[in-house]
């Protein structure tokens, strides 16, 4: 949790629901481009922090350590 919010912060945030969220980091939804925009910038952060690849020295993201499906 980089920025210390929960998911259900974040939801709100997007205006949408905690499943809903918790559905595209388990890839079970798909997460359209608009979708990752609005991530994005309710994170703070640029697109690119979503998009370009990263190593595995430099990567601070708990997420990214993960496979998806």
């Amino acid at each position: 949790m980089e920025l210390g919010i929960t998911q259900q912060e974040l939801a709100a945030r997007l205006g949408c629901t905690q499943a809903a969220l918790s559905n595209y980091e388990l890839c079970k939804r798909r997460l359209y481009l608009a979708n990752l925009e609005q991530i994005a910038s309710a994170l703070g952060k640029p697109l690119s922090y979503f998009t370009e690849p990263v190593s595995d020295e430099d990567d601070t993201r708990d997420w990214a350590r993960y496979p998806h499906r």
